[in-house]
């Protein structure tokens, strides 16, 4: 496709809520919506308790010693003031696009509220998306602005985007942490770090009524489903009632939102443990790109005048370090990363004191083995919890489903999840289509596209994704699987389904049909090949089964539901006849 001609238009976004009135007085009532944002709760705790760790991170790729870093709120409130003024004199206006594809930094955290406190609409993209995914994402978004690695685990992350950028008429800049010469990309370190824009003319006019919560304020491009992707439009109030729902986002009084005087110093790296505070120190292991760990890592600990911890590379030793040494108090994670850290924990123990609850889930529920053990080990209440990009994390587990969280309504049509509430996306969009409001089309229900039950009145458990979705945290595209798998010279026919994993949750399976039986493909070749041709690594099939031949219909469409049902009677690398159709 020539994303320059036939890229599909976003066109104006929604410039406010689109909720009812009497409906948003009531979220506001409940506490579930407020009127200032996340860039108040910055400088509110700056302003009060400067030296407070408003986030700790780990870099992976800094020599010993230096690998811990801590972002004071003092810092942190400069930063943002400095990072936005910098993006206002790129170019960046109020509703514009910004493009975050960076790792687990607290540069991405900082450049989030930075493009709050101008208005601006963040689209975080997963470190790990290579070209392809790239340029639809940028395509589909418009962003003006986009910032990159130089290199991210071998990649070279500016280079690609420089190769894009001719066919992104619409990206005015191009933003790299690091070497940014060999690109003629803006030098992140240089122009936005080390300049003191917020002292500059860019600066001078920075009303806080930019930053209400009630903007867009953050564009989720949910990939997944070959050119029918599209996008979820949140504001920070979207973002804030999920937190709100679960409580522990009363942040410690403080005088009324000012910048701290002075300028802050770059932030040091340390190997001294971040102080606890009283109001929570929350941890996640996921990418920062996503809603999950962007709620858990960054707006909670925020709203709550808190501290966000993460790392850029996962190692579960290195997650366990630092919920050790900043005594983190709350953790979500997937049950993929659990399983990860209950091993290390029992290889090597950590002191973990000081943790008070654990969040394990994502689209779907974890397995009852994994909870059971995490609740003997850590020795504190874990709870299974649901979320979507469509409303955020919207349930945790309640007996033996999961009760959503206050305001949150859900309703099962034809066993599809639907969900309405003051969490749940304004807007959301699809490839070749216009924005579409929530209330304005669907009187505030959104569609979810998981399939689920309903164990007792008032609670959900999602059994899986509905239709032809799947994926634990993110959407898998499993168009692109099948179409990559069916490219390759060993390979008849594919198909992509998921299944349940004992340990890890729900993860994608390849359902493949050698073109010779005598030399069937193996699964570490597979995965190589769909890398090759430019897939997310995040996205690869972990699972391979090979057939004699696909189950079809009397009109030869594919039959996955009857393959969904074969694989769980399977234990995956247990002999088994080879079935010509699977049943």
């Amino acid at each position: 496709m020539d994303v320059t001609t036939d890229a599909p238009r976003l066109g104006p976004l929604p410039a406010g809520s689109s909720v009812p009135p009497r409906v948003a007085e009531r979220w506001r009532a409940a506490g579930l919506w407020r009127a200032e944002g996340f860039v108040h709760d910055v400088l509110r705790t700056a302003a009060a308790h400067p030296d407070r760790p408003a986030f700790v991170g780990h870099r992976a790729n800094r020599p010993e010693g230096r690998r811990t870093v801590i972002v004071s709120y003092a810092q942190l409130a400069v930063y943002v003031d400095r990072f936005a003024a910098a993006l206002r004199s790129l170019g960046v206006t109020e509703g514009d696009p910004v493009a975050l594809h960076l790792p687990n930094w607290w540069e991405a955290a900082a450049l989030t509220l930075a493009c709050w406190r101008i208005g601006a609409v963040v689209v975080p993209v997963l470190p790990g998306v290579r070209a392809p995914d790239l340029e639809r994402i940028l395509a589909a978004t418009q962003a003006r602005v986009c910032v990159v690695p130089d290199r991210w685990e071998e990649y070279g992350n500016a280079e690609v985007l420089a190769e894009l950028a001719h066919r992104l008429p619409w990206l005015r800049r191009r933003v790299v942490v690091g070497d940014a010469g060999a690109t003629g990309a803006v030098d992140f370190d240089a122009y936005f770090l080390r300049t003191a824009h917020e002292r500059g003319p860019h600066a001078r006019d920075l009303p806080l009524s930019l930053a209400s919560p009630d903007r867009p304020a953050l564009l989720l491009t949910v990939m997944g489903m070959g050119e029918d992707h599209g996008a979820l439009l949140h504001t920070g109030n979207t973002l804030y009632a999920g937190l709100a729902a679960q409580g522990g986002t009363k942040a410690t009084a403080a005088p009324e939102p000012g910048r701290p005087d002075g300028t802050a110093a770059a932030p040091e790296a340390s190997t001294a443990p971040a102080a606890s505070t009283p109001a929570g120190v929350f941890a996640s292991p996921l990418p920062l790109a996503s809603l999950a760990a962007l709620l858990y890592a960054v707006c909670w600990p925020i709203a709550a005048g808190g501290t966000g911890v993460f790392l850029d590379v996962w190692d579960p030793r290195v997650f366990l370090g630092l919920m050790e040494s900043a005594r983190v108090d709350r953790v979500y994670a997937t049950p993929a990363h659990w399983a990860e850290l209950l091993a290390a924990q029992r290889q090597e123990p950590r002191d973990l004191s000081g943790l008070r609850t654990a969040l394990t889930g994502g689209r779907v529920g974890t397995p009852e083995p994994l909870l059971d053990a995490l609740r003997e080990e850590l020795g504190v209440p874990v709870h299974s919890a649901w979320g979507a990009p469509e409303a955020g994390l919207g349930a945790l587990s309640q007996g033996s489903g999961e009760q959503p969280l206050p305001g949150l309504e859900v309703a099962l049509a034809e066993g599809r999840l639907r969900v309405r509430g003051p969490s749940v996306a304004l807007a959301s969009w699809r490839h070749g289509g216009a924005v579409e409001g929530t209330w304005e089309r669907w009187e505030g229900w959104l569609d979810t596209g998981d399939a689920a039950t309903s164990p007792r009145p008032g609670e959900v458990t999602v059994v899986r994704r509905a239709d032809d979705r799947t994926g634990g945290l993110f959407v898998v595209p499993v168009d692109e699987l099948e179409e990559g798998l069916r490219a390759h010279p060993r390979v008849r026919e594919a198909a992509v389904v998921e299944y349940t994993d004992a340990t890890y949750g729900e993860m994608p399976c390849a359902v493949v049909v050698p073109a010779l039986q005598e030399e069937p493909p193996g699964l570490v070749e597979l995965r190589d090949h769909l890398a090759r041709r430019g897939l997310t690594e995040a996205f690869l099939p972990t699972r391979l089964e090979l057939v004699g031949s696909l189950p079809r219909d009397p009109n030869g469409e594919l039959r996955k539901e009857a393959l969904r049902t074969w694989l769980t009677r399977l234990r995956p690398g247990t002999p088994r006849p080879r079935p010509e159709t699977p049943a």
